[in-house]
């Protein structure tokens, strides 16, 4: 230890003390002393000993339980009490350890065998400070990892709530595997109707996935806001994430634009499950698979911005979601699967999108999500400016 070691010496004889204080003094440590159990409760508060050499039997207060009130006022904070005793060993040893004693050494004191338990208690001393102060920083470290936790919370909340949710359009689920999301959807107005859409899917899980949607949303709420079709939005998060985003970090999507007749459906998908595109009566009309890679992948000259162009009917629906719905699996390994959603949309009558989430739930059954989900249903109708008020963000059923 850097500063020389404080024994505080407890004993109600004063030649007893002397004596030990001597010693000690011999081996380079440097002495307190107290007579009795009450004073040395009020030198522990003053001196913050090293270490503590008790005798049992005092007048006022006994060894005891000043050894009990000491350790109680440590706390966490090691600071070992040996009895100095002429009591037997199996007594000195049971009431010892029962009062907060860490050793004992009979009287009269061998000086050596003394010096050798010193030392052993210094060394577990000086490992429960380290201890102590690494928890410490640990403790100040966690906070402010909570801080910054709580301002990105915020900053997401800020930001998808930007997201217009109408539900004669839109309903959507979404269950986070972890605090954030790696999962991303977004809907907004056009300037002149329609709606504009995305559905993300970043590698990975947790903060580190969330961390990407960043720039995707500041994107996609920018240039949609401006009209501007999603093939060109598709290429501008491809650009961004690829300068931006470590390696091996990208972004499965399904980007779409309903026009503000609802009679045509845009849809860039790359690295995302089949959508599947129903008129009202339930009828599948279409799978429409990914036919790009995922964003942030291939540079710009690379990139394939192209559309699927769909003439879609007043009350069609459109399905597309992230492969945690088609992953979820059960403890026997066996998955939601493609062939079971498919079966639910198209074996259905009524709200197709209620029944999804409720099979998929009775399949889990409560098992902890092993990825995050997110599933979308767009109703095919015409969407004028003057026809909707919703406000940002704002959540349409149980399931959004």
């Amino acid at each position: 230890m850097d500063k020389p070691v404080n024994i505080l010496i407890v004993d109600d004889v004063l030649a007893n003390r002397k004596m030990l204080a001597r010693s000690l003094a011999n081996c380079g440590y440097i002495t307190t002393e107290a007579e009795n159990g009450m004073e040395a409760i009020r030198l522990y508060d003053e001196v913050d000993p090293d270490m503590i050499l008790m005798d049992v039997n005092m007048p006022e207060m006994d060894g005891y339980e000043a050894a009990t009130r000491i350790k109680k006022k440590a706390g966490w904070q090691y600071t070992p009490i040996i009895f100095v005793t002429a009591l037997t060993v199996e007594d000195s040893l049971t009431t010892a350890l029962e009062s907060g004693g860490d050793d004992f050494i009979n009287k009269p004191v061998n000086i050596d065998i003394l010096k050798s338990k010193i030392n052993a208690h210094l060394r577990i001393r000086e490992l429960s400070q380290e201890l102590s102060e690494k928890n410490k920083l640990l403790e100040i470290q966690n906070e402010d990892l909570i801080l910054e936790k709580e301002m990105i919370e915020h900053f997401f909340d800020k930001a998808l709530k930007q997201s217009y949710f109408d539900p004669a359009y839109i309903k959507y689920h979404i269950s986070p595997m972890s605090t954030f999301n790696g999962d991303v959807l977004l809907i907004k107005r056009g300037p002149e109707g329609g709606l504009f859409g995305l559905l993300g899917d970043f590698t990975g899980h947790g903060l580190r996935a969330a961390m990407g949607t960043l720039p995707v949303v500041m994107i996609f709420f920018k240039m949609a806001q401006k009209g501007l079709p999603i093939s060109m939005i598709a290429n501008e998060i491809n650009r961004q994430l690829l300068s931006i985003m470590p390696i091996g970090m990208f972004c499965a999507a399904t980007l779409f634009e309903l026009d503000k007749t609802g009679e045509q459906l845009a849809v860039w998908s790359g690295g995302m499950p089949g959508s599947y595109w129903l008129d009202s009566d339930g009828g599948l009309k279409g799978v429409i698979q990914s036919s790009h890679l995922p964003l942030g992948i291939v540079k710009d000259e690379e990139f394939d911005s192209s559309t699927q162009i769909l003439q879609v009917e007043k009350g069609d629906k459109f399905y597309c979601y992230s492969d945690g719905v088609i992953e979820a699996g059960k403890e026997d390994g066996e998955r939601f699967g493609e062939e079971r959603l498919r079966g639910i949309l198209l074996g259905n009558d009524g709200d197709r999108f209620e029944k999804v989430l409720l099979n998929l739930n009775t399949f889990r059954q409560e098992l902890d999500q092993d990825d995050d989900v997110t599933f979308l249903e767009l109703t095919c109708e015409s969407v004028d400016l003057e026809q909707v008020d919703v406000i940002p963000g704002e959540t349409i059923s149980a399931s959004g």
